[in-house]
């Protein structure tokens, strides 16, 4: 019997579940964080485009993209993109816009320069609207001889939108820039 019960004893020892570390728990925990931890990115569902709001103070501080050749205006004399504001949508909750594409040179993005302001002329926002063609989360190319009407958004209280053209980024790291 005393045998049985030696066998029995260790049987239960090899049963015994290893215990997990406080250090690997930690560990664990701290790669999670990482992992949620980084830039979020800010992309629409819509089917037509996406713009991204950067306010001035914080786009002084980021490295404007340089051009590693010469700038399409140095070469053209053409734009190219077309930018028509339409200004506001009837119920007044959104701004419309067109791009029409008018360069083969393929196109990262268009940089809008815009200020909104209330009735008494006060200035509520002037900032930089970055417009990309996001369709379904996903960024499309911007294609030649391509019209793209947008609406964006209108900041509560805003009753009058002054929309320009600032730049036009390529997807090699060249830029047109509006004078």
């Amino acid at each position: 019997m005393r045998l049985h019960s030696a066998i029995k004893r260790s049987y239960k020892r090899v049963e015994s579940k290893p215990r997990i570390k406080p250090a690997f728990i930690v560990l664990l925990l701290a790669l999670s964080l990482l992992g949620c931890g980084g830039p979020q990115q800010n992309t629409s569902d819509n089917n037509s485009s996406s713009t991204t709001a950067v306010n001035e103070s914080s786009t002084a501080a980021a490295p404007t993209p340089t051009a590693t050749q010469a700038s399409p205006t140095s070469q053209d004399k053409e734009r190219p993109i077309e930018f028509t504001y339409l200004g506001m949508t009837p119920d007044k909750q959104n701004i419309r816009y067109k791009i029409k594409v008018n360069t083969a040179k393929p196109i990262s993005q268009v940089d809008l320069g815009v200020k909104f302001t209330d009735d008494s002329g006060k200035v509520l926002d002037e900032t930089t609207l970055i417009w990309q063609n996001i369709v379904r989360s996903k960024q499309q190319p911007i294609e030649k001889d391509k019209t793209y009407d947008v609406e964006d958004y209108l900041p509560e209280g805003a009753t009058k939108a002054e929309v320009v053209l600032k730049r036009v980024v390529f997807v090699d790291g060249t830029y047109w820039q509006n004078n």
